[in-house]
């Protein structure tokens, strides 16, 4: 049988014996639904667990900031935000006093071109469109401490705003358990040591905290979000058509958990069978390696133990570019990286992080990249194999792991969480 896996905004196809096929694993067929402006206006005037719009604006006063998130994530920003300008100056909030802030974590910029894309001209046009600059001391404030201890920086422009409203979108999430919510604060307007802070945790426990709720970075991550001052969410639950299933809008922790429920049947898949190979589409993270390593890690846990991953990744932006300490530290165990790390600055810890999640990896299975972005050499010093070809790198796992071998195909690597994990 062929069967096509996406690869960016294009394909990949690949033959293999119908016997041979354990599963073909994508997000649940759900439909959206009719009129999207109409379930967005629906969310934002009856929000969960928080006052209205105009209650707000009555009650905290009309500066307003608005996070989004940028071209590395499917919020549907440019069909959500013209609806929210509208609500906002329906409570009395003129246009020149909101602020888009793109909530980039440790992303690059992005450029003007690429805000024009996402966000609509009618956007641009109509406020003022910036981005979260986290290395940037004089741009970050401190807002205290979780009680665990993690220092709290943020955005100074987001932390000194009479109302602040994060747009983002539901699923699935490494080292959150679920993005949306308070992520778009943590980390996506943070200073770099409250993002290393959480990163690093996580980076040890992603089978445990991958899709679910109740973990301690989630935790974090909400204190984080309401006690800098985070005033309300809006996020998006889509289907693998990218339109919207339902919108929740409200309170960060109250309205992100009916979004989760939501979102739940659509991307987590509960295992019947862990197969000794999976070929894994990064779709839709296909930016870089950094991004692709969410499909890197799903994959990962969908295969047996001793298996073959093969990850299919286009990464146009090659390892991790605002992160070269991913690259730099390569194959090296984590005792190496232990002792490395206690030289790295907060930037570099964070990248430090996402390594030791890329090694815990590489020693649960064989990985094999199959990129047209990722050089080979990249992918070697990062203890991985490499191949040019998605056939040829099937048939060379199916001749390691024999005539009994199972292989299962994931579509949509960047969203699809086991429910459990071995």
């Amino acid at each position: 049988m062929q069967i096509d896996i996406p690869y960016g905004e294009s394909s990949k196809s690949f033959d293999l014996p119908e016997s041979r096929l354990s599963w073909i694993i994508s997000p649940k067929e759900v439909a959206g639904v009719g009129d999207e402006e109409a379930e967005i206006l629906r969310a934002i005037r009856n929000p969960i667990g928080s006052p209205t719009l105009p209650e707000l604006v009555t009650q905290k006063g009309r500066e307003t900031v608005i996070l989004v998130d940028d071209q590395t994530r499917a919020t549907p920003q440019k069909r959500v935000l013209p609806p929210l300008l509208n609500e906002l100056n329906r409570a009395g909030v003129a246009d020149e006093g909101i602020t888009i802030l793109i909530a980039l974590g440790t992303h690059r910029y992005m450029t003007e071109e690429e805000c024009l894309l996402r966000f609509g001209a009618e956007v641009m046009d109509r406020v003022e469109v910036i981005n979260h600059a986290f290395d940037d001391p004089s741009r970050l404030v401190s807002a205290g401490e979780t009680a665990s201890g993690i220092p709290i920086s943020v955005n100074r422009r987001y932390h000194e705003s009479d109302i602040s409203i994060a747009v983002g979108n539901i699923i699935p999430h490494i080292y959150a358990g679920w993005a949306g919510g308070g992520k778009m604060v943590q980390p996506g307007v943070c200073g770099p040591e409250t993002t290393a802070a959480t990163h690093l945790a996580a980076a040890s426990m992603v089978p445990q905290i991958l899709a679910t709720l109740d973990n301690p970075i989630r935790k974090e991550i909400d204190e984080v979000a309401q006690h800098s001052g985070l005033t309300m969410i809006v996020n998006t639950v889509l289907n693998s058509q990218r339109r919207i299933v339902k919108v929740v809008a409200g309170h960060v922790v109250e309205a992100f958990r009916a979004g989760v429920r939501e979102a739940e049947p659509i991307y987590t898949i509960e295992m019947g069978e862990y197969p000794d190979i999976v070929i894994a589409s990064s779709y839709p993270a296909d930016l870089d390696l950094w991004q692709a390593a969410k499909a890197l890690i799903h994959g990962a846990l969908m295969t047996r133990e001793g298996g073959t991953l093969i990850l299919v990744t286009p990464c146009p932006e090659g390892v991790a570019s605002q992160h070269p300490i991913v690259l730099q530290l390569g194959d090296a165990s984590p005792a190496e990286v232990q002792r490395k790390m206690k030289q790295m600055d907060a930037t570099d810890l964070i990248g430090a992080a996402t390594h030791r999640a890329i090694g815990a990896v590489r020693r649960r299975v064989k990985v094999v990249i199959v990129s047209d972005g990722l050089k080979e050499e990249e992918a070697r010093r990062l203890g991985f194999q490499y191949a040019p070809d998605l056939q040829e790198a099937l048939k060379a796992a199916l001749s390691r792991h024999g005539a009994g071998a199972r292989v299962g195909v994931l579509t949509h690597g960047a969203d699809v969480a086991p429910l459990s994990t071995m």
